[in-house]
């Protein structure tokens, strides 16, 4: 089992991207000891910094925050027991003041909308380096949200990156075209590709492509994620 607290790290960094003078207690959940091992070592010799805590899962992420001084958490989204996203609502419900940067694979912009909701300050997808995360520690000690630069396009415009939550919760406007958002309403009534070429007047194939196109721009996996994406941003 892996130590569930060793030394609070002081924060002394060399790095241009992180403020000095800033003692932080961080915990990372995750669980994959492979992925905690990795990421400490890269905090420690990257940024100087040294690691407060360690979680397995979401339930022993909620409880380390609630017994102990954390006031910043790593936190994978695929976890057992409680997940990520579920996690990060508790925390953040118990111990408003505590920071979560989600760290994970998924570029999938329904999940970062959801950990935007359930109150994460950060979303850093895991392939970013080391100093996109110094990036996002940095914006969230401003009280700012941080969303990986190739995600972040779909929630706000360059010049507003540091906007806060209540900002960035939804879709920007234009993160879609008209075209695109009237084929979304049509596949969220359930139109087949012939129906939405007959109803636009386009060719079947036009109506494949489009639908094809904007599941890869919302990285999205099927036609079934699509229409929540539509409920859940009011598209329809």
């Amino acid at each position: 089992m892996i130590p569930g607290l060793v030394q609070v790290f002081v924060l002394q960094l060399k790095s241009p991207y992180y403020m000095p003078d800033k003692k932080l207690k961080l915990l990372i959940a995750d669980d994959h000891r492979m992925f905690i091992e990795g990421l400490q070592l890269m905090l420690k010799h990257e940024l100087q910094m040294e690691i407060a805590a360690f979680a397995l899962n979401g339930k022993e992420a909620i409880d380390m925050c609630c017994n102990y001084d954390i006031d910043t958490v790593i936190m994978d989204i695929n976890m057992p027991i409680i997940n990520g996203i579920e996690a990060t609502r508790i925390i953040k419900q118990i111990c408003p003041c505590i920071k979560v940067i989600i760290i994970s694979s998924s570029d999938n912009t329904t999940i970062v909308a959801d950990a935007l909701k359930a109150g994460a300050d950060a979303y850093v997808l895991k392939d970013a380096g080391c100093d996109e995360l110094a990036k996002a520690l940095k914006t969230i000690c401003k009280n700012e949200i941080f969303i990986s630069p190739s995600l972040a396009h779909f929630f706000m415009h360059a010049s507003e990156r540091h906007k806060t939550r209540e900002d960035c919760i939804q879709f920007k406007e234009d993160f879609i075209t008209p075209r695109e958002q009237a084929i979304v309403k049509l596949i969220s009534e359930g139109y087949t590709n012939q129906q939405i070429a007959d109803t636009l007047s386009i060719a079947v194939s036009t109506a494949d492509t489009h639908r094809k196109n904007i599941l890869a721009k919302l990285k999205l996996p099927n036609t079934a994620a699509l229409v929540r994406f539509a409920v859940e941003n009011k598209l329809v």
